[in-house]
């Protein structure tokens, strides 16, 4: 497998990382751009990304998981396996969790060890 497919066998297709390529980095430019954004916010009002809120957690916790919450989704295998060959859009679990990993406030932000599934060794950042 080469580094623009990622094995989604339980759908008998592969992704095809050259159809989903621009979409994919745009994804990674908006999460960096959003979350800077939310910095500025919180440098503005006069508080940290890291100090945790009454529900436990941080406001870069609560922006990464309303991320990956704003894409939840169940679809029919038949379905997805439409989109994997004709959409230049990842489902939306690649969409999220490749995004994520990318980022190291991510891995910040919920303490990920290095290695790990959401914390891979190598990361891709064009900007």
């Amino acid at each position: 497998m080469d580094q623009y497919t990622h094995d989604v066998s339980e759908l008998g297709v592969k992704t095809n990382g050259k159809l989903t390529q621009g979409e994919d980095i745009a994804d990674n430019g908006g999460i960096r751009l959003a979350l800077a954004g939310l910095d500025r916010a919180l440098a503005k009002a006069g508080t940290s990304p890291s100090i945790q809120g009454p529900d436990g957690l941080t406001a870069r916790q609560r922006f990464f998981a309303g991320n990956a919450f704003s894409r939840c989704q169940n679809i029919r295998p038949e379905f997805a396996r439409v989109i994997i060959r004709t959409n230049p859009h990842s489902l939306h679990e690649y969409r999220v969790n490749f995004v994520l990993a990318n980022q190291p406030e991510f891995r910040e932000a919920f303490a990920c060890g290095t290695g790990k599934p959401m914390a891979p060794a190598k990361t891709c950042r064009v900007w």
